[in-house]
């Protein structure tokens, strides 16, 4: 089961059994099929490689829903000692400049309205944050819900998020919006967002936090937001319309791009769709500021499986032609290749491993796997930080020399998943101790002393999973706190429910970077 695949299955196949004789009206139907849909398109551009594997637990819908609650033990695994110290690293390669423009200004569109602010100092709120702070997209669904879903019965708020995990309303998306906040930095009263109306095409640019309005930039096509830089500048792969396409668009104006913005973003290539990716999408780098004046950045070609965006904001991995990796100061636009960066087609691009390192993994002796941080600004090289037991797939520093890591604990073709870990003094330590050994992670994000998980979103067909839910695990505490409940059945032991009346179904967390 994944998202709300539970909803829709009640929809579309429950209905009749659940009111005998009686046949839901077509537009409550339609209503509750769009608004499912348009969920599922955004938890799938948020975790990009899942969408392959979206509905592979779909067997697991009756099942679930009969299992009991998760019990508080749970078995972690870690890995063993490791050996610690810097590989044999090469010349940094000269830098090269990168085609830029020194800037022009962009025609944005009109501001289209989004979600609608609470009675709240929203601007107070917002101001005065800073590390650590986060915001969220919270989907709820009314306790007293029938099994046909009513328009109102499910709705989506854009919510703050403090450090120690409290959340704050801050704005009701619209009944028929689909939103996706892709970046927010602490402090700021705007975010990145991309935004679709009914079932309309997305557009995308900047959300003020205030009004709920968004501003949109002038994509014609296939967009992708990576981020926001160090200079304040939303970072964008703008990929070009295929000749073919633009003659269809120009025959039917309303032609959409049929890519999520941020879907290929981090791409895990899928072997069981033809020959697996050897590189991420190609587009146009274009550096826009708050103010609409855009730099261009010059061609760029996205990695497989790294979001390219540095923690620091200052740099953006690319991919070469020989598929070694380039390194573009985002700053001044000049770009060179990464030393030391693994050439082995085996080894994975996991993550980051501090400001501006590439935490790499490689196979090795027994199974296990090298993690080694590669400097992408070009002047640190290689340097071994540890060996895994178990593929790793998601990296991001926590700010005091360690790395959260995820662990790759399922079998395909859930090994696009992971389970959290921290990377310590050489050594790996699972942060599952207090989850149940029938849960496993699927997408995970550190943030605020803690990582938030969503766990069991892919089931690969055996053994048992626990039911679906976000979960908040303290890293200082290992104290594990249920975020959200994506499951059918009404257990007052785990349930999250908010002004006494909407149970949260799930928390899609945007990092404040």
């Amino acid at each position: 089961m994944t998202d709300l695949g539970h909803l829709l299955s009640s929809v579309e196949e429950n209905v009749e059994r659940a009111h005998t004789g009686s046949v839901a009206p077509a537009g409550v139907l339609d209503g509750a099929r769009s608004t499912v849909r348009r969920r599922r398109t955004v938890r799938h551009a948020r975790d990009g490689a899942l969408s392959v594997v979206a509905l592979v637990a779909v067997g697991g819908v009756v099942t679930w829903g009969l299992q009991p609650g998760p019990t508080s033990t749970g078995v972690a695994t870690t890995s063993g000692p490791t050996t610690s110290g810097p590989t044999t690293s090469g010349p940094t390669p000269e830098a090269t400049p990168a085609p830029t423009s020194a800037g022009e200004q962009l025609s944005l569109g009109a501001p289209v309205p989004a979600a609608a602010p609470r009675e709240v100092p929203i601007a107070d709120l917002l101001t005065s944050t800073g590390p650590g702070w986060s915001l969220a997209i919270v989907s709820q669904v009314r306790l007293d819900a029938p099994a046909v879903m009513r328009p109102g019965d499910m709705r989506d708020v854009v919510t703050l998020v403090s450090p120690s995990g409290e959340r704050t309303a801050l704005l009701d998306v619209g009944e028929r919006t689909m939103l996706h906040l892709a970046a927010w930095r602490p402090g700021s009263t705007t975010a990145v967002a991309s935004v679709a109306v009914g079932d309309g095409a997305f557009r995308s640019g900047l959300i003020d936090l205030l009004d709920g309005t968004l501003t949109p930039l002038p994509f014609e096509w296939e967009h992708h937001p990576l981020g926001l830089t160090a200079t304040g500048e939303s970072a964008w792969l703008d990929v070009p319309m295929p000749a073919e396409v633009r003659e269809a668009v120009e025959a039917d104006p309303g032609h959409a791009s049929p890519v999520a913005p941020g879907a290929l973003v981090a791409l895990d290539p899928d072997p069981s769709f033809g020959p697996p990716a050897t590189s991420g999408p190609t587009g146009r780098l274009r550096l826009v500021a708050p103010d609409g004046v855009v730099r261009d950045g010059g061609d760029v070609t996205l990695p497989l499986r790294l979001h390219p965006l540095s923690p620091d904001g200052e740099w953006l991995v690319g991919q070469g032609s020989d598929q070694g990796l380039v390194g573009v100061d985002l700053r001044t636009g000049e770009q060179h290749p990464v030393a030391d960066a693994p050439d082995d087609p085996a080894c994975r691009l996991v993550g980051w491993a501090d400001d501006h390192a590439v935490l790499t993994a490689c196979p090795a002796a027994a199974g296990a796997w090298h993690l080694d941080a590669v400097d992408v600004a070009g002047d640190g090289g290689a340097t071994r930080l540890a060996t895994s037991d178990v593929p790793v797939r998601d990296a991001w520093p926590l700010g005091d020399g360690r790395v959260g890591l995820g662990r790759v604990v399922m079998p395909a073709p859930c090994d696009v998943t992971s389970d959290p870990a921290v990377l310590a003094d050489g050594t790996v330590r699972s942060l599952t101790d207090g989850w149940s050994p029938h849960d496993h992670g699927t997408s995970l994000s550190f943030t605020g002393g803690a990582v938030w998980t969503h766990v069991n979103g892919c089931y690969p067909g055996s053994g048992r999973a626990d039911p679906q839910r976000d979960v908040r695990v303290d890293l200082a505490t290992g104290e594990t706190t249920t975020l959200a409940w994506l499951d059918d059945r009404r257990d007052a032991a785990h349930v999250v429910v908010d002004e006494d009346v909407w149970l949260v179904t799930q928390v899609t967390l945007t990092h404040g970077r």
